[in-house]
């Protein structure tokens, strides 16, 4: 069968070579990102390229429909790509929920070929991230479209036994690197002595982040079949529940939005960054 997707040296280059020289003279937007919502995946043997938060996801993998106690939302936004072993820890995720009569909702993974992308997020370019909605629905919840589908999910105050059940399953998986939330809930758990409590190694992968107050973001290692994924600076030893929580709770830790030149500049940077073994990112179809 003809490799619809992928294209020779001598065009890799070219493409290249076109596409710095329009970002050299402006902020201007490449074709290609008109696409990054719809194109599909190249067809070649999945690998997750590069760092976290500077890479690409090739051969990306998706649902089948098929799959129990799982629902996507904000699909329009095209990031619902990962890697087969996020695909299936949360396959595997819905599942359990399943059993219990419960549906978990799933927020962004990965863009059809990962990499940056112009809003939203920072990581997400590899795979192997992935954002759960604390919110947790019953079989008998209908959401609306709009909650599905646009960003409506509301922050909650407090965590229920269903959130820690979420985080308790991802945080006792092996192949999970890290899992950032909320400094406050991230506080939460360090006191927490029910019968839920997280023990020190899952509690070790729980990282406070600005934000995360509505869900949390899951982060695996990089894959046996990926080489070229770079893994991140290893998780500081301990449970994260000492004075380096602290400081979430100091001025210091304040941060302001970006604008939108900001973040189109942001990305214009990235992308000239990207590992040279990303350049299927950078072609339109």
């Amino acid at each position: 069968m003809k490799n619809l997707f992928s294209i020779n040296k001598n065009k890799t280059y070219v493409l290249i070579a076109t596409f710095f020289l329009i970002i050299s003279c402006s902020h201007q937007l490449p074709d290609f990102t008109s696409r990054l919502s719809s194109r599909l995946p190249n067809d070649k043997k999945t690998e997750a390229i590069g760092e976290y938060s500077l890479g690409c996801l090739q051969g990306a993998q998706t649902f089948n429909g098929n799959e129990l106690g799982l629902l996507l939302s904000q699909m329009k936004r095209g990031r619902y790509w990962g890697h087969p072993a996020l695909i299936k820890l949360l396959t595997n995720a819905g599942e359990e929920f399943n059993k219990s009569h419960k549906k978990i909702i799933l927020g962004d993974l990965s863009q059809s070929r990962g990499g940056p992308t112009l809003t939203g997020h920072n990581s997400h370019q590899t795979g192997l991230d992935v954002d759960v909605w604390f919110k947790i629905l019953t079989d008998k919840d209908q959401p609306s479209l709009r909650a599905l589908e646009t960003e409506d999910m509301k922050p909650i105050s407090e965590l229920g036994d269903d959130q820690i059940k979420l985080i308790k399953f991802f945080a006792s998986d092996s192949s999970v690197e890290r899992i950032f939330i909320n400094p406050t809930f991230k506080k939460r758990l360090c006191s927490d002595n029910g019968a839920l409590k997280l023990t020190s190694e899952e509690q070790h992968k729980m990282r406070a982040w600005w934000g995360h107050d509505d869900h949390i973001h899951v982060r695996l290692k990089c894959p046996s079949d990926s080489p070229s994924c770079e893994s991140q600076k290893p998780v500081p030893e301990g449970t994260g529940c000492g004075e380096e929580l602290n400081w979430w709770f100091t001025d210091d830790a304040k941060v302001t939005d970006s604008s939108w030149e900001d973040l189109k500049s942001a990305y214009l940077d990235k992308v000239k960054k990207l590992p040279a073994q990303c350049s299927f990112y950078l072609e339109t179809l």
